[in-house]
């Protein structure tokens, strides 16, 4: 059925192949998805190379990516390859095993290999991790990062000698912290977080003899011990004249660094723009935001208007999301959820050389540009803090240390500290 896609001395093997009707099936999900024929090809040629690896050694095909032997593949098949094309190496393994009758299939392969729990705290984890969601609503993400800092806490106490978790003491605690003092002040929190969290969750659950959060000590972090990176108009400018808006990813762009420019809205709210948050009649952008889950309602400004439309007539592929961006390269659905769209912005930074400045290089540099300039111009705090949906003026009190004009009129002269 696809003996089209391979080379000439790969269709016999494919027609004989005792899984062809497993690689038919998968190729038309892919189909099914508008994947690109080179895509395709590309994908079909991987399966039949990966079952006959598997065929010749008499070893039944493993039935998850995750699985030891398809690690082993990888490296015999790639010893020396790119880590791109290792990346894709293993989605296409993971595609052709776990795509069910359906054709359905996950999207992003995540860690090749996750890290094994140590067994002694393992239970303990499990349990922590299930309290998280049930009883603290927290968001996956978050869990996720929580369990992946507790699996490195339990990496280090292991080696230490800790057997069980009634064995953990506060010197255990106390050594890992002083690992740690080469990463930011903020990193070093939020493993404190984590920790005491863990902690007290364990005590109260009767899984620690004493309460340790005394003994998670991870230095003092100033809110506002760093000055915002903020750009200049011009640059911001700049980066906008540099999007291609003839193409029709160009478009998708365009709109969304629009929203990041103008309203300084986080890329984690740009990516789950959904098309009922957009009110055209009324005039507003009203969508409820990932990070605090608060309601936010905004102007929907006319080049804004302009932008999202010609995107959404002109621009955005066909797909049943509801999601207003998409990705535009099969499969045609929206941005994962780790996808912070950095990466639109660097060939546009590197196209007007601001990819030599210092400082980030991603859609928050946006929005501390935005918030400065209102600032700037004396709007009121809380104002600035409605706009940003900030759940607090306190954060955005971290704006008025880039507000240059402000801090000079206030700002002490010699012969008065010299007093």
């Amino acid at each position: 059925m696809f003996a089209g896609y391979y080379f000439a001395g790969q269709v016999q093997r494919y027609r004989a192949s005792p899984h062809k009707a497993r690689i038919d099936h998968v190729a038309e999900a892919l189909i099914s998805r508008r994947y690109l024929k080179e895509v395709m090809a590309q994908h079909l040629r991987e399966w039949l190379r990966f079952t006959a690896d598997f065929d010749a050694r008499g070893c039944p095909l493993p039935t998850t990516v995750r699985d030891r032997d398809v690690q082993e593949y990888v490296a015999r098949r790639l010893p020396r390859g790119s880590a791109s094309r290792r990346r894709f190496l293993r989605a296409s393994v993971r595609i052709f095993l776990e795509t069910d009758a359906n054709g359905v299939f996950r999207r992003r392969i995540g860690t090749a290999v996750a890290r094994a729990v140590p067994e002694w705290i393992a239970p303990a984890v499990r349990a922590y991790t299930m309290f998280l969601h049930e009883h603290r609503g927290l968001a996956a993400r978050t869990v996720h990062k929580r369990v992946w800092q507790l699996r490195h806490l339990a990496d280090v106490w292991d080696h230490s000698g800790v057997t069980a978790l009634p064995d953990l003491r506060a010197s255990h605690i106390q050594q890992f912290f002083l690992q740690l003092e080469r990463l930011k002040p903020a990193t070093r929190r939020t493993y404190g977080v984590t920790l005491r969290s863990f902690l007290r969750w364990a005590y109260q659950d009767g899984r620690l003899p004493r309460d340790l959060r005394a003994a998670v000590i991870t230095g003092r972090h100033m809110r506002q011990a760093q000055v915002r990176d903020v750009l200049a108009i011009e640059d911001v400018d700049r980066v906008l004249t540099a999007v291609d808006r003839s193409r029709a990813v160009g478009r998708r762009d365009y709109a969304l660094l629009l929203l990041a420019i103008r309203y300084g809205m986080r890329p984690s709210d740009i990516r789950q723009l959904r098309l009922d948050d957009v009110h055209w009649r009324q005039g507003l952008i009203a969508i409820r935001q990932a990070k605090t889950g608060r309601p936010l309602t905004l102007p929907l400004l006319p080049e804004i208007a302009d932008a999202l439309a010609a995107y959404l007539q002109h621009g955005r592929p066909e797909t049943a999301a509801r999601e207003v961006f998409v990705r535009h390269r099969a499969p045609f659905a929206p941005f994962v959820p780790t996808n912070n769209l950095a990466a639109i912005l660097r060939p546009l930074f590197r196209r007007t050389g601001l990819d030599q400045r210092a400082g980030g290089r991603g859609l928050y540099a946006f929005r501390h540009t935005l918030a400065s300039g209102i600032l700037a111009a004396g709007c009121p705090i809380k104002s600035i803090a409605d706009v940003l949906g900030h759940q607090s003026t306190d954060t955005t009190m971290e704006y008025a240390s880039i507000d240059l004009a402000a801090l000079r009129q206030v700002a002490l002269s010699e012969a008065e500290v010299r007093r």
